[in-house]
């Protein structure tokens, strides 16, 4: 389980100054997994997982909320179903008011995936990113964790279309140059 909340915090997305781009935020991935949720299922024969009510999943200092998430992990090669036939954790699916939270910013949508055999985040849904005062916003993104490529699309096209992606961005302060002597 370590593995996909590692993708999750090193990908937490934050505006970078200037609102050009979103940069990366690196955590702990050897740092231990704290699964909390009111109930857990394992499904050996399906290699899943499944965390429900009200899900916590803190890894150093970033933390995932979700109403379920759904481990799917690969099956070891030859191995027949069983307890030990399920290997590493392939991809990671995550419902229901989807909140990541780190030091840095909050991501919330509705839902998200993270899939590792293509180093790819999705998430979508009334997607909303906040790091200070700075706000990007739409209905489905795209992050690759190993280029740090982000996508933010929106279903509504066209000018004047409530709905399109919007982002709200401060400048940073500078301090005011001194006078030059003359």
């Amino acid at each position: 389980m370590q593995r996909w909340i590692a993708a999750a915090a090193t990908t937490a997305l934050i505006l970078a100054s200037g609102g050009a781009a979103f940069a990366q935020v690196a955590s702990d991935s050897s740092a231990p997994v704290d699964i909390s949720a009111d109930e857990q299922e394992n499904i050996n024969s399906q290699c899943r997982t499944i965390f429900r009510g009200n899900v916590e999943m803190l890894q150093d200092k970033s933390r995932l909320r979700a109403s379920v998430v759904n481990a799917y992990s690969t099956r070891k090669p030859g191995a027949q179903a069983g307890a030990n036939a399920c290997g590493d954790v392939d991809h990671v699916e995550a419902e229901g008011d989807v909140y990541f939270v780190n030091q840095a910013q909050t991501v919330r949508g509705d839902r998200a995936v993270f899939t590792y055999a293509n180093d790819t985040i999705v998430i979508t849904g009334n997607v909303i990113v906040v790091r200070g005062q700075d706000v990007a916003r739409g209905d489905r993104m795209t992050v690759n964790t190993k280029t740090n490529d982000v996508k933010l699309e929106s279903n509504a096209k066209g000018r004047g279309k409530a709905g399109r992606v919007r982002s709200v961005i401060y400048p940073e302060k500078s301090p005011t140059p001194a006078p030059a002597n003359r």
